[in-house]
């Protein structure tokens, strides 16, 4: 089973360094990212990161390391 983990940046500057050693500590589990900026604006400030993991217990403790970080949201997706 595959899971996309959507994770909406709405300040990237105060979360990027947060969110990236989270990515970092889970990499193994991560088989997929991208990253998507707002196209509409330069430079935006917010953007979104889609993540491919597989369904496991890791996969878990990753979405509830991301829901620590201040002001961002997670959607899933499980195909």
């Amino acid at each position: 089973m595959t899971v996309i983990i959507g994770i909406k940046l709405p300040d990237k500057m105060h979360n990027a360094v947060e969110l990236q050693k989270i990515l970092t500590e889970f990499n193994c589990i991560i088989k997929m990212r991208l990253g998507i900026n707002n196209s509409s604006i330069f430079c935006s400030s917010s953007g979104i990161v889609l993540l491919q993991v597989d369904n496991t217990d890791s996969s878990v403790n990753l979405e509830r390391a991301l829901l620590e970080i201040s002001g961002i949201e997670i959607q899933r997706m499980i195909f």
